[in-house]
């Protein structure tokens, strides 16, 4: 998913929110996607170049810059994670939310 951010060019994006809670809401909880790579930051999953992530470049989840975008700031998807990268993600989240230790 494309959706803006605050350095003015759009940036891709994770959907964090189940699809449940998406209905009739007028924001959505993102994760930004930065190709920007930190090392040893295990809040921070990789998502690899592959034709579904829809990426150019290897990048990672930034889980500790969540944030609840207005639906109508969200511009398009782009591709899909695999499932690994979705258990890392949801066990990141975990840890940045103080869900889990």
């Amino acid at each position: 998913m494309v959706v803006p951010s605050d350095l003015a060019r759009p940036r891709p994006g994770v959907v964090v929110q189940g699809d449940k809670f998406t209905a009739g809401l007028s924001t959505i909880f993102v994760c930004p996607v930065s190709s920007d790579l930190r090392a040893g930051v295990l809040l921070r999953p990789l998502i690899e170049v592959a034709p579904e992530t829809g990426l150019r470049l290897r990048s990672q989840i930034m889980t500790d810059k969540l944030v609840a975008l207005r639906r109508d700031r969200i511009r398009r998807v782009i591709g899909r994670i695999d499932a690994e990268t979705s258990e890392q993600l949801d066990r990141a989240l975990l840890l940045v939310l103080g869900l889990a230790q």
